[in-house]
């Protein structure tokens, strides 16, 4: 699964491209929007991630597609610190985490990093995919 970062410069870009989207029946799966003054970030999880990057280009839109490695891990305290400490000690960059699903015993981690397969190796009995 691969996130999809979008450079924002228009008024309301999470109206138009989730109706974009929705439009043409992709899934959208997770949905991350940061506004610093007139710059944001739209980063997005979606079904048919060929597709999205195809529509969203058409539109006029800026896209930064990410491979992305899917963790399962166990939900307690310390946890996403725990995974932070050893990528960080593998001299691995983490350039995006997010937590995608909790439940009372399993989280699942999406992590992009500058060596993801350096990641799946390491993680491998974690790996989702």
């Amino acid at each position: 699964m691969k996130p999809i970062s979008i450079i924002c410069k228009r008024a309301d870009p999470v109206t138009e491209v989730t109706e974009l989207l929705s439009n043409r029946g992709i899934d959208i799966r997770d949905l991350n929007f940061i506004k610093v003054g007139g710059d944001a970030i739209l980063t997005l999880l979606v079904s048919d991630e060929d597709l999205c990057i195809a529509l969203l280009t058409a539109a006029g839109f800026t896209t930064v597609p990410q491979e992305t490695v899917l963790l399962k891990a166990e939900d307690r305290p310390g946890m996403l610190a725990q995974i932070s400490r050893r990528i960080s000690d593998l001299g691995v960059e983490i350039r995006s985490m997010a937590l995608l699903d909790i439940d009372d015993r399993q989280s699942v981690v999406a992590i992009c990093t500058s060596d993801n397969d350096k990641i799946r190796t390491h993680f491998s009995s974690s790996i989702i995919s």
